[in-house]
């Protein structure tokens, strides 16, 4: 004979079985879209960052192609974009800090592979350099893309709790305007990659200001 208390045991039991296969679900397309995410974006930055290595001077006569290519790779290849592609990473896949950081870190050290590995096809005759300098310069690229990947996975999953986080990316937006100086603003592609910084930041200025906004009418609306 069957009890009250053994069948709400039993019905109990279903429950959370039925909620660590959601959560098992959740957690595999996760996963899923987070490899697909990475290879398909990892070889993206990872090529464009080789042709922005390799741009020749474009001051006159440059077509329309030329341009778009070029500002495309030199975008790309900056360190803000890598920041905000492992924000991007944090904010979409990562469900808690840990998560976020294994995501941003991994993605970045797939992208900066890739880079490497373009770079050595790339060119018609590789440039020989000794093995102790390979190798620091591995690791420096290595080291600063896991910082960087961390860090950025981190503030993408604090975007989803607070869209404030979005303020260290204008001061690092503001840095590399800074560190790009003046010279930047000389040359067509100099002028867009500023340009595209200054929109940036005025976007999120715009975006902060309306959901202040909209959290002060929420709150005006609760005490009514």
């Amino acid at each position: 004979m069957i009890t009250e208390q053994h069948l709400k045991s039993k019905l109990g039991n279903e429950y959370r079985e039925c909620m660590l296969l959601e959560e098992n679900k959740k957690y595999k397309g996760h996963w899923k879209g987070f490899i697909i995410f990475t290879l398909i974006v990892g070889i993206i930055v990872g090529y464009f960052s080789v042709v922005s290595d390799n741009l020749s001077n474009l001051r006159n006569g440059v077509t329309v192609f030329e341009f778009v290519i070029s500002y495309l790779a030199v975008i790309i290849n900056s360190l803000p974009v890598w920041f905000i592609l492992a924000m991007l990473v944090g904010y979409i896949f990562a469900s808690d800090i840990k998560k976020a950081m294994l995501f941003g870190v991994i993605y970045t050290l797939t992208a900066i592979t890739f880079y490497f590995l373009i770079t050595y096809f790339y060119g018609d005759v590789p440039v020989k350099i000794s093995f102790k300098e390979l190798a620091i310069g591995y690791g420096i690229h290595y080291g600063a893309s896991a910082v960087g990947g961390i860090l950025g996975g981190i503030l993408g999953f604090l975007v989803k709790k607070t869209p404030y986080a979005l303020l260290c990316l204008i001061l690092g937006l503001i840095l590399q305007l800074y560190v790009n100086g003046t010279r930047s603003w000389r040359d067509i592609i100099g002028i867009g990659e500023n340009v595209t910084y200054c929109l940036l930041i005025v976007g999120i200025v715009i975006y902060l200001v309306n959901f202040k906004r909209n959290e002060r009418k929420e709150t005006s609306i609760d005490f009514q």
